[in-house]
Parts: structure tokens; C-alpha cells; sequence
């Protein structure tokens, strides 16, 4: 089952002027976030497109703050009802942004061998967060479970939009499964740091079908320009 969550959580002051949202949001963040959130608003209205995996050949490269941003604009600026998914289950950090004590959560949820309620926390009035629970190594074999689709499934007929903070791909061999429970696959390159080879070969791994877009993160080409934003093939 999956009851809505009671108490709304408050950002971690640290993380705020890496929002797209509040007072403290940089406008042009805000901005480049609106314009991908208009892509997906366009291909949910057309083509029924309802979740996203956000993901990066490396960690550290964004794919967090994207997810949460991305969440953050479509449940504020299009008021859809929007499902945040920590499905990092090996590094989770969504928890840290928003200052949610460890507990409970996807993994518990994966790990169980009877269906259980869903550990759900609110962060504002259409924005719901899934946390990642405690910490897995055998994380990308629980997420391509049938348990996963059933939870994928059932969040897509409760909310408009699930997006999902997926973990690095990596090595990963279950990269084209994972993807594939999604709609679609944001992909999130740093500029200056992530290594091509480790991008072409992440991308092959997922599937180029399955790519909807790459996000160009933390592109610098003047002092006030933080984050470029490529969407399509």
C-alpha cells in the first residue's frame, strides 16, 4: 500500500542554494530546470511518459540534485503529484538533503518477503520522497526484482510522475534492465569530469533507446553561469 506521507520535511540549509526552488534558488538554475521540466511536461502530455531514472557513469557527478530539482519544479511549477524515488541504495544521499533520520525505506521494502507499506515522508504538498532506507550492497539485484516493478506499477497509478535517483552505472551489468523499468533515462554528464569512455560506455550499457536526454552539469563558461542543460538526442 501506499498511504501519503504526514509530516512535510525541511531542506538541509546547506543544500538550499543548490535548489530550484525558495528564496535562495539561483534564477538561472530555476530557469534551465524549468526548461527540462517543459520537455517531460511535453512528453507526458503526448507520448503518456510518466517516470524517469536519473543516472551518471560516475558518482559525484549530479545525478542527485537533478533528480530533486526535476522533482521539485514539476510538483511546484506544473502542480503534478510527484513520487522521489532514493533507488541509490548503495550511497544513498537524498535523506541528508532533506534531514530525514535513518530508518525504513525502499531497501527494507525490497528485502521483505511479504508486501509492507511504503515508508513514505512528504516535502511539500505534491511532492512525495520514497527514502532509500538503510544501505545495500546487492543493491542493483533488488531493484531489477519484480518487487521493484510492483512498486514502480503501483506508484505510477498514485502519482503523475515518479522520478527516480538511480545509482551510477558503472560496471554495472543490470543497467538495461534498470532503465527499462522507467520510461525513460536522464543521463548526467559533469563538466570537466566525468571521463568520456566511462560516458560512451555507460550510455551503451543502458541503451541509447532509452535515453530521453543528457543534463550538462556544472558547465562554467561565466562566473554566473553554474548549470547548462542539453535535453534530446
Amino acid at each position: 500500500a501506499m498511504p501519503s506521507g504526514e509530516s512535510v520535511l525541511e531542506i538541509s540549509s546547506s543544500w538550499r542554494d543548490r535548489l530550484a526552488t525558495g528564496p535562495a534558488g539561483d534564477p538561472q538554475l530555476v530557469e534551465q530546470f524549468r526548461r527540462l521540466a517543459a520537455t517531460l511536461h511535453q512528453a507526458h502530455r503526448t507520448q503518456g511518459l510518466r517516470s524517469v531514472m536519473v543516472t551518471s557513469a560516475e558518482p559525484s557527478d549530479g545525478k542527485t540534485m537533478t533528480a530533486i530539482n526535476l522533482a521539485l519544479v514539476l510538483a511546484e511549477s506544473y502542480r503534478y503529484r510527484v513520487l522521489l524515488i532514493d533507488a541509490d541504495l548503495r550511497r544513498p544521499s537524498i535523506s541528508s538533503v532533506v534531514e530525514l533520520a535513518e530508518g525504513s525505506g525502499l531497501s527494507e521494502a525490497l528485502r521483505s518477503t511479504a508486501p509492507q507499506k511504503l515508508a513514505l515522508a512528504q516535502l511539500g504538498p505534491r511532492l512525495t520522497l520514497l527514502p532509500a532506507g538503510r544501505p545495500t550492497m546487492n543493491s542493483i539485484e533488488a531493484l531489477v526484482s519484480p518487487r521493484m516493478r510492483q512498486i514502480l506499477e503501483e506508484a505510477s497509478a498514485k502519482f503523475d510522475w515518479v522520478i527516480m535517483d538511480a545509482p551510477p552505472i558503472g560496471p554495472t551489468a543490470d543497467a538495461r534492465l534498470l532503465s527499462q523499468m522507467a520510461g525513460g533515462t536522464l543521463f548526467v554528464i559533469r563538466a570537466e569530469k566525468s571521463q568520456y569512455p566511462e560516458v560512451q560506455r555507460a550510455i551503451d550499457m543502458v541503451g541509447r533507446d532509452q535515453i530521453l536526454g543528457v543534463v550538462l552539469n556544472d558547465v562554467s563558461t561565466k562566473p554566473s553561469d553554474n548549470y547548462y542543460y542539453y535535453q534530446g538526442h
